[in-house]
């Protein structure tokens, strides 16, 4: 009974990244996405934004608890931004840049510390009570 507990909170914890990736990939298969900024460089804000809110959620799902923990989230996500640069290389009317994974990398590091913060600060409201 544990057990399983503990594989439906572990599987739980990964959903939200989980519907990240996906709607990351399906954007990434899109030939233009309307709506977006269209001040220069605007898509590399995007990136990093959009690939911070992965970190935050992938640091969640892997239980990342200090500094050192960091480096397993952004890692995660800085190989999805590869992944995801080769597949929208494949996709007419979208093209892929070195500069996108690096702030797609970035992302992934800024992410990763933001959830190191929000846990950091929960954690004190919680051990107050």
């Amino acid at each position: 009974m544990q057990k399983d507990f503990f594989i439906l909170k572990e599987t739980l914890k990964s959903i939200p990244a989980a519907l990240i990736f996906a709607t990351s990939w399906h954007l990434s298969s899109l030939e233009r996405i309307e709506g977006l900024p269209s001040f220069w460089n605007a898509d590399k804000l995007v990136h990093l934004i959009c690939f911070s809110a992965l970190s935050f959620w992938v640091s969640f799902a892997v239980g990342t608890k200090n500094r050192r923990g960091i480096f397993l989230p952004a890692a995660i996500v800085s190989v999805y931004g590869i992944i995801d640069e080769i597949h929208q290389s494949f996709t007419p009317g979208r093209e892929s840049s070195v500069f996108d994974w690096i702030s797609d990398t970035i992302g992934g590091f800024l992410g990763a510390i933001v959830f190191l913060l929000v846990l950091k600060k929960i954690s004190k409201i919680f051990t107050k009570s």
